[in-house]
C-alpha cells in the first residue's frame, strides 16, 4: 500500500496501491465468512472515495444483517460449473451423452427461471415452489414427470454444489409435485400417422431444386433424416443411442436381417444390450451415401462432409421441417410427436401385435419391465386379448420373429 486511511474507525480501511495509480480502493472484512471484500472506488478524490466506501459498508452490512452472502457464485456460474463435471462423468464413462444433454437441457430450464446473475447463496429455497406454475406457463402441454425429473437434476446440481462447499445446507424445496396415474404414458405414433410421415421421409430428397446452393448437403441431410426415422421405429433405439451407433457396432446377418451392439457406455441404463431387425438395406444405403465416411470406427450418422458425429442439433432441426412438409400433405397429421415417438411407436408395436414376450422386449429396447407396465401399457386391451384367444400351436413364432420390419408389415396391409 502505498498510501491508507481508516474509516468507522477501522471497519473499512481505503488505500491506494503502486499497481493501482491514484485510484483509491476499499478493503472491509466480513467475519461471518471470513473474508475480505475488496474493490475499487474507481475515484482519485480521497473525499469522494471515503464516502463511497462508506456507502458500501452500509450497503453490506444491510445484506448481512438480512441474512445474505456476500461471496456466493451466480446461478450462471454454477450451471456451467456443473456442466463441466457432467462432461467429465460422460468422457469417464460414468454418464451416458443422452443423460448429459437432458442436463444440459433442464439446467437451462433453471436460468430461465431463477435468472442468471443471481447469487446461489442468496436464493430462498422456497422460491422453488414456483417452478411447477412457472413450468406450465412456459409449456401448457409439460407433463408433471417431466417437471419431477427437471426438480431432481437441479437437486443434484445444488447438492454436488455443496459437496465442493460452493454452497452449505441448502436444498431447493419444490413443494408438492403431484404426478397423475397416466402422466407417464407414452405417446406413439399412429399407424397412420407412420405411413405419413415415412411415406413423405421416402421422396424427401428428390424434391431439393436443382439449383439449390448447397444441393448436396441438403439431399445428404434429408435422407439422413430419412434413415434415422426407419431405424428408430425398427430397433427401438433412443435418439442418443443410434446418433452414437459406429460400422463397427453393426453385425449383418443372413437375409434382410442386421443386429446394433449399443455399448454401456451409450445408453440411458448403463447397461450393454444387442438390438435387432429386417432393415439390413438402411445400413447399407446409408454407407453408400455416406462415403468416404463409413470405415468401421466412423459414426454411421455423421455431418455433410466430415467424420465427426452428427449434430443432435441437425437432427432435430430437419425432423422439424420433414414434419412440416407431411403436415403440409396431410393436414390432419399429430405435429406434437417427436422423434422420440418413434421409440414408444415400436414398444407399442409390438405390444400390440402381441407376439413378442414382453421380457425381451424390455431387454431388447433396453428397459425394465415397470417401465414397459408404467409408460406403454396403455395399447389396446382388446385387441392383445384378440390376439391371445387366436394363438394356437399352429402359430409358433420363430426365433427372429421378434426382430419384425415394422415397414414390411405395414405394406403387407
Amino acid at each position: 500500500m502505498s498510501e491508507r486511511f481508516e474509516v468507522y474507525d477501522g471497519e473499512i480501511m481505503i488505500y491506494k496501491t503502486t499497481g493501482s495509480g491514484d485510484v483509491w480502493q476499499m478493503r472491509m472484512w466480513v467475519g461471518s465468512e471470513k473474508k475480505y471484500v475488496r474493490e475499487s472506488l474507481r475515484t482519485r478524490d480521497k473525499s469522494e472515495a471515503i464516502e463511497e466506501a462508506k456507502r458500501r459498508f452500509l450497503n453490506y452490512n444491510h445484506l448481512i444483517k438480512n441474512g445474505q452472502k456476500i461471496f456466493s457464485i451466480t446461478t450462471n456460474e454454477l450451471r456451467q460449473r456443473y456442466l463441466v463435471h457432467v462432461e467429465e462423468l460422460v468422457r469417464s464413462g460414468q454418464l451416458s451423452p443422452g443423460r448429459q444433454t437432458n442436463i444440459k437441457t433442464f439446467t437451462k430450464h433453471y436460468i430461465q427461471f431463477i435468472g442468471k446473475d443471481r447469487k446461489i447463496a442468496n436464493i430462498d429455497r422456497k422460491e422453488f415452489q414456483r417452478y411447477r406454475a412457472h413450468r406450465q406457463k412456459d409449456k401448457s402441454d409439460i407433463k408433471m414427470s417431466v417437471v419431477v425429473n427437471e426438480s431432481i437434476t437441479i437437486k443434484q446440481m445444488y447438492k454436488w454444489a455443496e459437496n465442493e462447499g460452493l454452497i452449505s445446507n441448502y436444498v431447493p424445496d419444490f413443494g408438492v409435485i403431484k404426478v397423475p396415474k397416466d402422466d407417464t404414458v407414452r405417446d406413439g405414433f399412429t399407424i397412420k400417422e407412420y405411413i405419413q410421415l415415412t411415406e413423405v421421409a421416402s421422396k424427401w430428397y428428390q424434391r431439393v431444386p436443382k439449383n439449390f446452393l448447397k444441393f448436396e448437403e441438403e439431399s445428404f441431410y434429408r435422407k439422413s433424416i430419412r434413415d434415422f426415422i426407419l431405424l428408430m421405429s425398427n430397433y427401438g433405439f433412443r435418439t442418443g443411442e443410434l446418433m452414437l451407433v459406429k460400422y463397427k457396432d453393426i453385425e449383418f446377418k443372413t437375409g434382410k436381417r442386421a443386429d446394433v451392439h449399443i455399448p454401456a457406455a451409450n445408453t440411458k441404463v448403463r447397461k450393454s444390450r444387442i438390438t435387432g431387425g429386417l432393415r439390413a438395406d438402411v445400413f447399407q444405403r446409408k454407407s453408400e451415401y455416406s462415403k468416404p465416411f463409413n470405415k468401421l470406427n466412423d459414426y454411421l450418422f455423421t455431418g455433410y462432409g466430415v467424420d465427426s458425429q452428427i449434430s443432435r442439433y441437425v437432427v432435430y432441426d430437419y425432423f422439424k421441417k420433414l414434419v412440416n412438409e407431411v403436415k403440409e400433405k396431410y393436414p390432419e397429421y399429430d405435429t406434437t410427436k417427436s422423434l422420440y415417438s418413434l421409440r414408444h411407436f415400436f414398444i407399442t408395436w409390438h405390444l400390440t401385435i402381441g407376439k413378442m414376450n414382453v421380457y425381451d422386449l424390455a431387454s431388447v429396447a433396453g428397459t425394465s419391465l415397470k417401465q414397459i407396465q408404467d409408460h406403454y401399457d396403455h395399447v389396446s386391451q382388446t385387441h392383445r386379448i384378440d390376439e391371445m384367444l387366436s394363438y394356437s400351436k399352429n402359430r409358433r413364432i420363430d426365433d427372429n420373429y421378434q426382430m419384425i420390419s415394422i415397414d414390411e408389415e405395414l405394406s403387407k396391409d
